[in-house]
């Protein structure tokens, strides 16, 4: 008899002494790289602590191919795109040394800079790897970790064109708790890797075979489970993690006083159950949008089976979570089901709070998901989707939601809470009514959207004040030149601009911290908040990462499009007058040089007052031969990239701009642009590309209309004129802007700020 507890590592990998052989799943794994030539594509998928790691740990101590690198990649030890592809290349070069063309194209991929770069420098390294007749495996663990690396679908495209195209010789192996599927959309809203998955292994829970043979490990500590084999079964299941923490406990105490005591080793272990059993529900809640703890709680407490959702109990018995029997479901284990049961009683139990899926929770509190209103529910999506993608449990209260709505939320990792209304009252009030979150959490961080929202969010964090959650106050305007008012506008705004101006400093002073969007806000915020007592205000940079990866077609054709997006009942405020005299000044002068006409688009015109305000734009442009489009005001994000990609140019010449997302998204979609020195954005360019290189982009304002109008006018003939170019420059701006600010990058660091 050995007097060691083979249990001690439970839960270990296959080096660990109370490994349990799986041969069927290992055998499955193992043939992926069993044929000579490239390696199958396979998806490892299994529930939490199922052993998903360790069967393919055991598989790959079983490769013996000299032509056959593997490359093991922790995903959440990734930091981006570029640490996947870089590893990758180098982990491959140290595999195969001595190969001078493969050490040399290692190191242009090192050195990339942009994705356009690095993609060249991976694609002919493996294309190189290939013709050498050298094939390698990568394995992607922890790959439900994706969403915050690999961040768009072109980074899955190279992945998939890696692994799937003739002229690389590459196989994937991923391992996760959910399918490639979900993952994939979460990360990009799309899919393109699972496709070329060939290969699916579920690893579920152990075989009964298997279950007997962990159980019977303890002989060799002189111990028979035998007795109490049924029972430990019927506590924990065929589960390998929570058996395996059993066992060993019981061949603890069987030590200590000679006897077999089932009840006592499951109390000695609540702990580790009760923080398995919490992060196996958040999981659930997780995949089925918020369902997952009533329907848990239905089978827990013997509900009738009928009144399931089917999809939803076949993604459970698909988990293992439950196991289906003739007549009915049960849930894997008994003292889940207790623990459920205890949970829906009210009664207190030890909850141990996860900290590896999720650093914190936040609840944000907007007013709609789409952008019906504007930029500012754009920049609260993005938001929410790069807080989720740093592992912040997001959850956005909003006023309502289609069902296309939640479930494309859902895709980005981000819970929508719709609002119940509040008979008889405005309603924003129901934005203040008592939450019941999700899994009963708590939010560490409660987050609103200047004043239209940062009452709602001051209240919802007084609700949760026993958890004491951290707030943050946005501001995305400063009232004492424009403000943001979607719900609500009225013909007075700028008159109650003093008023709205101490709201959002009063919100700003009440939050732990008032988050400036910007440059030109955070400096006079910085003003603002100037007592003794007063605590900076943040900065925020909106990102620019790309959606779209491929280079921009120039736009053909005849006449050129100048794009002017923004309301027009602003126009004072968003520079129309000075848009359409500029562009009128363009017009006569491309005429007599026998230049290609140009047009105005006006997006953000109201249908009511079209044809009165499209006169105003004629008159203001003082050429009735310029061709002044007007269109309405949309929160179709087609359309509105429709009016981009068709753009030769954009203009934003406002005389204020909080920031400017027009500017930002052109950019961002490889339009050119030219926007004002008077916003955030023009002020961020010249901050990133210092103030010669800016000049390309950010217009200089005097304030004097005349000046103005013939600064712009001269800026936009050089832009139309250098068409060409300046896609090419506008193409280099984005790649460059998508990698130094990135929304994960001003995301972190708000995090940090906070503590989180």
């Amino acid at each position: 008899m050995n007097g060691t507890n083979p249990y001690q590592d439970a839960g270990g990998g296959p080096a660990a002494p109370g490994f349990i052989d799986r041969p069927d799943l290992v055998a499955e794994i193992e043939s992926v790289w069993r044929s000579p030539g490239r390696p199958r594509n396979l998806s490892v998928v299994g529930q939490l602590l199922f052993g998903k790691t360790s069967v393919v740990e055991q598989a790959l101590r079983r490769v013996n191919r000299a032509d056959l690198a593997v490359v093991r990649v922790s995903v959440v030890e990734l930091d981006s795109v570029f640490g996947l592809f870089r590893t990758l290349t180098s982990e491959v070069t140290t595999r195969f040394p001595g190969d001078g063309e493969l050490n040399r194209l290692n190191a242009t991929a090192q050195s990339a800079r942009g994705w356009y770069d690095l993609r060249n420098a991976v694609t002919s390294y493996f294309e190189m790897v290939a013709q050498r007749d050298l094939h390698v495996l990568l394995v992607l663990d922890e790959f439900d970790r994706a969403p915050w690396v690999l961040v768009d679908l072109s980074a899955y495209q190279l992945l998939r064109s890696l692994v799937s195209e003739r002229k690389y010789s590459i196989g994937v192996v991923t391992i996760s708790r959910r399918s490639v599927f979900e993952i994939e959309a979460d990360a990009a809203g799309g899919s393109r890797l699972d496709g070329v998955m060939s290969l699916r292994c579920h690893v579920g829970l152990l075989e009964p075979e298997e279950a007997t043979s962990l159980l019977g490990m303890a002989g060799k500590a002189g111990v028979d489970l035998r007795p109490v084999e049924s029972e430990l079964l019927a506590r924990c299941g065929r589960h390998a993690y929570l058996l395996g923490i059993v066992c060993r406990r019981m061949v603890d105490e069987f030590h200590r006083t000679g006897s077999l005591d089932v009840l006592k080793a499951l109390e000695l272990e609540a702990g580790a159950f009760h923080a398995y059993f919490d992060r196996l529900i958040e999981e659930i809640d997780l995949d089925l949008s918020g369902r997952g703890t009533p329907l848990l709680h239905t089978v827990a407490s013997g509900g009738p089976v009928s009144e399931l959702p089917a999809l939803d109990e076949q993604t459970l018995v698909n988990k293992g979570v439950l196991l289906r029997g003739p007549e009915t479901v049960r849930l894997f284990s008994d003292e889940f089901a207790a623990y459920l049961r205890t949970a829906l009683s009210g009664t207190t139990v030890s909850r141990s709070k996860p900290h590896d899926r999720y650093r914190c929770t936040a609840l944000v509190v907007a007013t709609e998901w789409a952008s019906g209103h504007g930029g500012l529910s754009t920049f609260n999506r993005e938001f929410c989707r790069a807080l989720a993608r740093l592992r912040v449990r997001v959850l956005c209260l909003v006023l309502n939601a289609t069902d296309a709505e939640v479930a494309a939320a859902k895709d980005a990792g981000v819970t929508l809470l719709p609002c119940r209304p509040v008979a008889g009252a405005d309603e924003m009030a129901s934005l203040m009514r008592p939450l019941q979150l999700p899994g009963n959490v708590v939010p560490e961080l409660v987050i609103g959207h200047g004043r239209i929202t940062g009452p709602a969010a001051q209240v919802q964090a007084e609700h949760f004040q026993k958890a004491k959650p951290k707030t943050l106050h946005f501001v995305h305007m400063d009232p004492d030149e424009t403000e943001w008012h979607k719900l609500d506008r009225r013909d007075d705004a700028m008159g109650t601009a003093d008023s709205r101006k101490r709201i959002e400093v009063s919100l700003g002073r009440d939050a732990d911290r008032l988050v400036a969007v910007g440059p030109r806000l955070h400096g006079l915020f910085l003003g603002h908040l100037s007592r003794r007592d007063d605590t900076d205000p943040l900065r925020f940079d909106p990102g620019f990462d790309l959606t779209d990866t491929r280079a921009r077609k120039v736009p053909d054709g005849t006449p050129l499009t100048v794009l002017l997006i923004g309301r027009t009942e602003d126009w004072h405020l968003k520079g129309l007058d000075l848009a359409a005299a500029a562009c009128g000044r363009v017009a006569g002068w491309r005429r007599e040089a026998k230049k290609r006409a140009i047009e105005l688009v006006v997006r953000g015109v109201p249908e009511e007052q079209s044809a009165e305000q499209t006169q105003q734009l004629i008159d203001w442009a003082g050429d009735p031969r310029l061709r002044i489009v007007p269109r309405p005001y949309t929160t179709e994000a087609e359309h509105l990239q429709d009016d981009l990609i068709r753009a030769s140019l954009l203009i934003m010449p406002s005389r204020a701009e909080g920031f400017g997302l027009v500017g930002q998204e052109a950019i961002v979609e490889g339009t050119p642009v030219l926007v004002s020195e008077t916003s955030g954005l023009g002020e961020l360019l010249r901050e990133e590309l210092g103030n010669e290189r800016a000049a390309s982009w950010v217009v200089p304002m005097s304030g004097g209309s005349a000046a103005d109008i013939e600064t712009w006018a001269r800026l936009i003939d050089g832009m139309l004129t250098e068409s060409e170019q300046k896609f090419i420059a506008a193409e280099a701006l984005r790649v460059e802007l998508a990698e130094k600010r990135p929304w994960s990058r001003s995301v972190e660091e708000l995090l940090t700020a906070m503590g989180l």
